[in-house]
């Protein structure tokens, strides 16, 4: 169980919190290059920390994320106009450049005047089709290497769609692989080796072992396989990404953004190392399947009022995640169609912000407690967070694989011995 306040710690991401400075250390994926295709095209509203901000594409290409309303009288930026050195706000016509400085003020005489005027504004770069965004203070790190960070177009694909709790309700789900056996589990999957081998299923109990890497640890999941064991490693890095290995698909990864206190960008990294992504695996993508969900771009009102343009579930609470009951006495647990969906279905559920004080953990329960401990001993530690950004400074902490293996021997030192990970 987690304590009230503790919980309250972990969840609280808005600027001045320890958690809001944690995220503000690092790089985060704001938003994908192509929600700003060319230069002048439409802005994109988003918020990241609790912050609401504009994306914009100027002339010269350069992307930028600036505050979102007009520093003269807080008018929305959204609706300016799209000129070549910046965006116009439509109320009055003041002009605001990628950086956020203010180039023309349309009714003020004194044209100097704007040269004093330079609204909130972030340092971004552009990797593997995504806009990076650095919201902290002083020299920012190097963008995380990620085994997927420099592969070429076609080995890789970045999605992003909006979960409607707290960032670390979700970031929990990736590293608790006991619950694949069931939530997921269908008449059909028990035999399936697209990313779990068949004996997730037929063997859910898991013995579970953690090992600590330089940016959060190596969640461990040791099955029976026959006369042999089915192991798997889940790559967990502080505070919110992970990389999930695969039996024979792509590997996947996720990222936990979040957008304030009760809401999260949930990001997916699909990649294969050595070959292009497969028109099969892409077919699947295309369904809604797995990761991401069926899903629609477009504007949405969340729940503390602020407008975002992104990607929004199809299946969603308020249409009880289009379960069908049948299905769920003849094919799967759930009734729910995608496993996206069966996930944001139990997660968004327990609430915006779970209770966690009133949970019964339990043995296989042991990477979700140890990525509550990790982190919270970056953000209550004296000097937690400049300790933690001296081990991500270089980006190499990030440059880690996830495993899926079939070995004979049963000992986890033995295993990672074989796997060069000792």
């Amino acid at each position: 169980m987690l304590s009230v306040e503790k919980n309250r710690l972990l969840c609280s991401v808005d600027a001045g919190t320890p958690g809001g400075e944690l995220f503000r250390s690092m790089w985060l994926p704001a938003l994908l290059s192509a929600q700003l295709p060319n230069p002048g095209c439409s802005p994109v509203r988003l918020k990241l920390l609790g912050e609401e901000l504009l994306a914009i594409r100027v002339g010269s290409g350069k992307a930028g994320i600036i505050q979102s309303r007009c520093a003269h009288r807080g008018a929305p930026l959204f609706f300016g106009k799209m000129e070549e050195e910046g965006i116009r706000c439509a109320y009055h016509g003041w002009v605001y450049d990628e950086n956020g400085k203010c180039t023309e003020m349309m009714n003020e005489p004194n044209k100097n005047l704007c040269r004093n005027v330079k609204m909130r504004s972030y340092q971004v770069q552009e990797k593997a089709g995504i806009v990076w965004v650095f919201m902290g203070s002083g020299e920012p790190p190097a963008l995380p290497k990620f085994p997927w960070i420099d592969l070429p177009q076609d080995q890789f694909l970045a999605t992003v769609w909006l979960q409607e709790t707290n960032w670390f309700q979700g970031a929990e789900g990736e590293i608790d692989s006991s619950h694949v056996s069931c939530l997921h589990r269908t008449n059909a999957n028990a035999t399936s080796t697209r990313v779990h081998r068949h004996y997730t299923y037929s063997d859910p109990s898991p013995k579970y072992f953690i090992r600590d890497t330089n940016a959060g640890f190596m969640s461990i999941a040791r099955r029976n396989a026959d006369n042999e064991f089915y192991w798997r490693i889940t790559q967990w890095m502080a505070p919110m990404f992970s990389l999930i290995p695969s039996a024979a698909w792509p590997i996947g990864g996720r990222a936990w953004i979040p957008i304030d206190n009760e809401n999260t960008y949930c990001w997916d990294f699909s990649y294969s190392k050595d070959q292009p992504l497969q028109q099969p695996f892409l077919d699947f993508v295309a369904k809604g399947a797995a990761f991401p969900p069926e899903y629609e771009y477009k504007p949405h009102q969340l729940n503390t009022g602020s407008m975002i343009d992104t990607w929004i579930p199809r299946r969603r609470m308020d249409n009880n995640y289009l379960i069908d009951r049948e299905l769920q006495q003849t094919f799967s647990t759930t009734g729910i169609y995608g496993v996206n969906d069966q996930d944001r279905a139990m997660q968004e559920g327990m609430g915006r912000i779970a209770d966690r004080s009133k949970e019964m953990l339990i043995s296989s329960d042991i990477a979700i407690v140890t990525a509550r401990r990790r982190v919270l001993d970056i953000l209550e530690a004296e000097g937690g967070i400049a300790k933690f950004r001296e081990r991500i400074a270089d980006g190499t902490a990030f440059a880690v694989d996830p495993v899926d293996v079939v070995l004979p021997m049963d000992g986890v030192d033995d295993f990672l011995a074989a796997q060069g990970l000792a």
